[in-house]
């Protein structure tokens, strides 16, 4: 009994020998002088993308305007975006405008993939007046890659006045910067 007594002794000891003498190695003064100025140290908030990006232009595949429209949005915090764009209602070319916002649901985090609800609103020339004819609420997915390439897909509840009521959904591509 006494030998298994003596080797577990032993044991404990090395292995506190083995901790302290790694303990007084790893003191902030063995490091360099970069590594103790918290400023340099990358933190997670540094890799959000919807934060060293905020600025994105898109293509828009159908959406609140109807048929196609190019788009501008920025991220005011990594949750809330502000989007506005033109384009075409349908194949005859009528123009539309809108206007909208989107709330990222993990915006905060370092995630490049968020899920997003927002609301928007679309407008149409009609004559020399410009009229509201669409209320859109997507929920969507919204991706931005390391290459700054932008993508989201999503489906939408629509008031419209020149399609109904009902569902529908857009895509955009786009470019941040």
């Amino acid at each position: 009994m006494k030998p298994i007594r003596l080797s577990f002794i032993t044991l404990l000891l090395s292995v506190f020998s083995v901790h302290v003498s790694y303990a007084e190695k790893d003191t902030a003064s063995n490091f360099p002088d970069d590594y103790n100025n918290i400023s340099s140290k990358k933190k997670l908030s540094d890799l959000n993308r919807r934060k060293k990006d905020p600025f994105g232009i898109n293509i828009y595949g159908f959406g609140p305007i109807g048929l196609a429209a190019v788009s501008v949005d920025c991220f005011f915090t990594p949750k809330f975006a502000l989007e506005a764009g033109a384009g075409f209602r349908n194949f005859e070319g009528d123009p539309s405008y809108t206007i909208g916002a989107r709330y990222h649901i993990f915006g905060k985090t370092f995630l490049s993939l968020t899920p997003y609800v927002g609301i928007y609103t679309a407008f149409h020339r009609n004559g020399s007046t410009v009229q509201n004819n669409s209320l859109y609420i997507p929920v969507g997915i919204h991706k931005i890659k390391k290459n700054h390439v932008s993508w989201s897909i999503e489906a939408a509840y629509q008031r419209s006045v020149f399609n109904g009521n009902g569902f529908s959904g857009g895509f955009r591509i786009g470019y941040r910067f």
